[in-house]
């Protein structure tokens, strides 16, 4: 027990005292988020951010809808293509038969109050069928909920067909829509916690480098408690600079990170762990040092472009979209974004978490196994 904590504290040690690495995984991405939060600014302000393609169906509904507002308003027309039909059941037809759309938007006669509408006002409901998780469902489902409020006050006001087409929210959507700055803080806490997988390459490779590895499997105490013990050290590290990333973040910069940091902080622990994990499950399989950095860096950008931590990226291919779709760094950026702008969204966030808390658990029982499998001429310079 003294050398598990041994280990962990020397490790910590270690890690604290090294300016480089804190320099590339605290001070570098605290830089970025300011630099690209300032100079993209503009793009995410302007109308070419890339449009969400969406349905609107309107079932009977008179006066339209998308006829009297919504084809006026400028944040809708700045955020959506919208096609319209007039059958649900063909609407949703094409949006499951394609990948291009993000969500069917149902306006149709209010008759009851059915929990399973997304928001009843006035006399009709707004219905959304998306992909659970979207992020940019997220938005949407946030756009509609402000524009149902504005909707029912300008009813309250004027006759539906009095109803002034120039009714603009656009300042009232902007607060719940990820300015750069916003958006960037998550992306880059997400991609910066991917390379935190290094820390996991280090626990074995660090062993091997000072060609100590072989002394520690021929020692009469157990190598896996110091591992253990190293990785941990690993994770806590990676961990604390993460939580620091989004304080700074939030209290300096002022990025939206919600009202309740707890989920976030939640998450970010069971995401570090995975991330300490990945980087052992690589190191142990590869058993090469260069192959192991190889193939972390390789997999942190290319998931981190799929995922749009570096630009906003429209996905149309179904291939494409599915690897993206099981993409941990995937799933915790679009649960981050569920929290803060769409927190009614509890499920969706709770299926995250027991996600990554499998993947956890099989990439660790995964280690174990190889772990025992270690043949010391297999680390050895």
């Amino acid at each position: 027990m003294r050398a598990a904590v041994k280990a962990f504290l020397y490790t910590l040690k270690e890690n604290a005292m090294s300016i480089p690495l804190l320099s590339i995984m605290l001070i570098f991405p605290i830089i970025l988020i300011f630099i690209l939060g300032n100079a993209l600014s503009g793009y995410f302000k302007q109308a070419n951010i890339p449009k969400m393609n969406i349905i609107i169906v309107e079932e009977n509904l008179k006066p339209s809808i998308y006829d009297t507002v919504l084809k006026y308003d400028k944040t809708f027309l700045k955020l959506f293509n919208a096609e319209i039909f007039s059958s649900k059941s063909a609407a949703l037809k094409k949006f499951s038969s394609s990948n291009k759309y993000i969500a069917v938007v149902t306006f149709k006669e209010y008759q009851r109050n059915n929990h399973s509408n997304y928001s009843p006002f006035g006399n009709f409901d707004i219905e959304i069928t998306s992909k659970e998780g979207s992020q940019e469902a997220g938005f949407l489902k946030v756009y509609f909920n402000i524009f149902s409020n504005y909707y029912k006050l300008a009813r309250s006001i004027y006759s539906p067909s009095d109803i002034p087409k120039s009714i603009d929210f656009e300042s009232a959507f902007s607060s719940h829509f990820p300015r750069a700055l916003d958006y960037y803080a998550v992306a880059m806490v997400v991609m910066m916690a991917l390379y935190g997988s290094f820390g996991g390459i280090a626990v074995i490779e660090e062993e091997r480098k000072q060609n100590t590895l072989i002394r520690l499997f021929a020692s009469p105490r157990n190598p896996q408690i110091i591992f253990v013990s190293k990785a941990f050290a690993q994770m806590v590290f990676l961990y604390i600079q993460l939580c620091l990333i989004v304080l700074f973040s939030k209290y300096i910069y002022r990025a939206n990170w919600g009202e309740n940091l707890w989920p976030i902080f939640l998450l970010l622990f069971i995401y570090s762990i995975f991330a300490i994990l990945l980087g052992i499950f690589i190191a142990l399989f590869s058993k090469s040092y260069i192959l192991s950095n190889v193939i972390v860096s390789s997999f942190a950008v290319i998931s981190t472009f799929l995922a749009g931590g570096y630009v906003r990226i429209d996905i149309s291919t179904k291939f494409l979209s599915s690897v993206r779709d099981i993409l941990p760094n995937y799933a915790v950026q679009s649960a981050f974004f569920t929290i803060i702008y769409n927190p009614s969204e509890i499920a969706y966030v709770k299926n995250i978490f027991v996600y990554l808390t499998l993947l956890c658990l099989i990439i660790a029982l995964i280690c174990i196994l190889l772990m025992r499998k270690v043949k010391l001429w297999q680390f050895s310079r």
